[in-house]
């Protein structure tokens, strides 16, 4: 399968994806902060980072991703979450992220699995970037 159609399916599934997320972050020990935030608004937001990855995986420094996670780091900053919870936020976002694709069964030959491999590398450039322009948000 093409790289480029596993990205149509994450932006398409994006929803099911944040619902996901929301579940972990919920079991995820040392959350206190995001546990005082509803449910809607935590998966509103992820989701929207799910629905752009396409446009910032080939391109870690493109406006989207640097907008979206500088904005982030600064809001998480106001409302007084710490720094380590924002970036292990991020980091659960990558991983059930990735668990979705995984799941989806679409590196299923030795051809696709090379190619699923690019894509791990290219998601976690995307969520690496992420995980610094937040930061640079949260310390503006």
């Amino acid at each position: 399968m093409d790289i480029n159609a596993v990205i149509l399916i994450v932006e398409a599934h994006a929803e099911k994806i944040a619902e996901r997320y929301v579940e972990r972050l919920r079991k995820e020990a040392g959350m206190e902060a995001y546990a005082l935030k509803s449910d809607r608004e935590i998966k509103d937001h992820v989701r929207r980072a799910y629905e752009e990855i396409g446009t910032c995986l080939d391109d870690p420094g493109h406006p989207v991703l640097q907008d979206h996670f500088r904005e982030t780091g600064r809001r998480r900053r106001k409302e007084g979450v710490p720094l380590v919870q924002l970036v292990r936020a991020v980091q659960i976002a990558r991983i059930v992220l990735w668990q979705y694709v995984l799941e989806q069964g679409v590196f299923d030959c030795t051809a696709n699995l090379y190619q699923g491999l690019n894509l791990y590398r290219q998601v976690v450039n995307f969520f690496d970037r992420a995980v610094l322009y937040a930061i640079e948000g949260y310390q503006e």
